[in-house]
């Protein structure tokens, strides 16, 4: 099931040193893997039958510079993957919702992708890439706002109406995760990776089970919310949910974000994340608080 919401916005093959990463408690299902290889295959041979057939109709492309490319206009544009596969390709594989969603990551070098695959009625079919070729932070400071800002997008509100159980339980994980005090951590993956055009950090370690201690605040300095949410659309495949937001930064490029949302007992988890700066985005500047009005008021 996919749910998307818009609000307004003024931005302007395979390798001897194969990796597998398993992600618990499901194993990875071998045919995503196939799936994966059969379509760098199809790429590298100039295949568009195979190709075809092995996006999903849902299909979206992230690139490097952020531009997010739907299925028809990928095949106009006559795009190529951005990891070649090669004896040096480092591949991660994490599979959810026993493997109904399989997160398979290509690296070589500073170049990442994140292909998304998803289990339907005729196998598996890849429903999100997204692409990051890690690049030093520019030479101009994200601006600092001299007041708070105050996180009500995405902590209280977003563009957004979950309707299944686990729409609704991602977003307030995510919600949770966000403006929880202390609660960053601990709805971090197990086996989490997190990489932005800028940055690649590790996971958590050990793995946060509760809140964390917050950092007293420092004198003289202004705290921001976290980057709200201006486009949201999600899959849901029971006990995983697959997310693409458009998030602005305060002082900063606004961002696409590729998620995974895993359940963990009950407990959901953001299993997986890229951040792909939107090159052409003019950096964002924030209000005073006084004069914010949210969608509710």
């Amino acid at each position: 099931m996919k749910r998307y919401a818009v609000i307004a916005l003024a931005l302007c093959a395979v390798s001897a040193s194969l990796v597998l990463a398993q992600s618990k408690p499901a194993t990875t299902d071998d045919a995503a893997l196939k799936a994966d290889r059969a379509l760098a295959a199809a790429y590298a041979k100039g295949d568009k039958a195979t190709v075809n057939k092995l996006l999903d109709a849902d299909f979206t492309w992230i690139d490097t510079d952020g531009i997010m490319w739907e299925r028809p206009d990928v095949f106009r544009a006559d795009l190529k993957p951005l990891v070649p596969m090669t004896a040096d390709t480092k591949i991660t594989e994490h599979g959810y919702a026993d493997n109904k969603v399989v997160w398979i990551q290509d690296n070589v070098g500073n170049k990442f992708a994140a292909h998304t695959w998803v289990k339907r009625p005729d196998g598996y079919r890849l429903l999100q890439t997204n692409e990051i070729a890690t690049r030093p932070p520019d030479d101009v400071p994200n601006y600092r706002a001299p007041y708070d800002i105050p996180c009500v997008n995405p902590c209280k509100e977003v563009p957004y109406k979950p309707i299944s159980a686990s729409e609704k339980a991602a977003l307030f994980a995510w919600q949770d995760q966000e403006g929880g005090p202390g609660m960053h951590d601990a709805h971090m993956g197990d086996n989490v990776i997190v990489i932005s055009s800028t940055t690649t950090t590790p996971r958590p370690s050990p793995t946060a089970t509760g809140p964390t201690p917050v950092p007293a605040r420092k004198p003289g300095t202004f705290t921001s919310g976290a980057a709200p949410a201006l486009w949201v659309r999600t899959w849901d495949f029971g006990d995983a949910v697959v997310a693409i937001m458009l998030q602005p930064t305060y002082g900063g490029k606004a961002y696409w974000s590729s998620r995974v949302y895993g359940n963990h007992n009950g407990f959901w988890k953001m299993e997986e994340s890229y951040h792909t700066t939107v090159q052409a985005s003019p950096r964002m500047t924030a209000i005073p608080p006084t004069v914010q009005q949210s969608s509710n008021q």
